[in-house]
């Protein structure tokens, strides 16, 4: 049965034209960006020729610019869930409902997954030029779309629990914007503070990056993450470079891939947030 909360939203979102603005501006970005590399790889390659297999840059460019538009919008669209309910005072007609606390969590969540998932496939067919130079498979793309899947259930299960602790859309959303940035930003910024610090500020040379550093720092950043799902894809040492393992790791290996550490917290945090957002929507009856 679907959730009526998904249902009702699905309903009332897809009749009005913004939806359809939104989606027809994200492609024509994606778009523009695709037309612009392609067309500067060319006019680079001009006495060399053009090789196909720099399209994987290509990849790794729309990818990023698709998780950066998530981790803006998914907030934008849960932190006014709740609180959006309660300034048009019909949070407690939903409240009264036979519909348990959770059912109504997790639908709004879904109703605002769902709409990224629209611009996410919507924008499938500038991935086909991919396709048509290679270098990239179909199950990349799946994979790394699983991966931005699980980092907007996270970010939209924060902008839900938050919502429903204020009482006003824009302070939770400043909020889980403000947290993005420290996950995103701060922990990189800590972490080069780390390496400075205890790397270079006591001037050891027997000081190396440690395991429970990197994981430590990063195992909340979806950067990170993303950057990792490049690396154990087209072959690269993007998150490498970022930890500076190459110079100070001595050769250290992550055992477990950053991106399956991202992927893993996220859910766990995901359920921890639903679980706290309905236990408050429960706790006004």
């Amino acid at each position: 049965m679907l959730n009526p909360i998904l249902r009702r939203e699905v309903q009332t979102s897809l009749r009005t034209w913004k939806i359809f603005g939104a989606i027809s501006a994200y492609v024509g970005v994606i778009v523009f960006f695709t037309i612009v590399f392609i067309k500067t790889a060319i006019d680079g390659s001009m006495y060399s020729g053009f090789d196909p297999q720099s399209v994987i840059y290509l990849y790794a460019l729309l990818s990023g610019l698709q998780l950066g538009f998530i981790l803006i919008t998914a907030p934008a669209l849960t932190a006014g869930s709740i609180s959006g309910e309660r300034e048009r005072q019909t949070l407690d007609l939903l409240v009264i409902t036979r519909m348990s606390p959770f059912s109504i969590i997790f639908g709004k969540l879904l109703s605002s997954i769902g709409l990224i998932l629209l611009m996410i496939v919507a924008a499938m067919p500038v991935y086909a030029v991919l396709f048509y130079f290679g270098g990239v498979s179909i199950f990349y793309l799946f994979g790394m779309t699983m991966f931005m899947l699980v980092t907007a259930c996270m970010v939209g299960s924060m902008g839900l629990l938050f919502s429903t602790i204020y009482k006003r859309t824009m302070i939770s959303m400043v909020i889980v914007c403000l947290i993005i940035g420290i996950l995103v930003v701060g922990t990189l910024v800590g972490y080069l503070l780390y390496v400075n610090i205890y790397l270079h500020g006591y001037k050891q040379m027997n000081n190396y990056i440690s395991l429970p550093a990197i994981y430590g720092f990063f195992f909340l950043n979806p950067g990170a993450g993303f950057f990792s799902v490049i690396d154990a894809q087209l072959g690269t040492n993007l998150f490498d470079g970022i930890t500076m393992t190459n110079w100070y790791g001595k050769g250290l290996k992550l055992p477990v891939d950053m991106w399956i550490v991202n992927m893993v917290s996220d859910i766990l945090l995901s359920a921890l947030f639903l679980k706290l957002a309905s236990l408050k929507i429960n706790a006004r009856n």
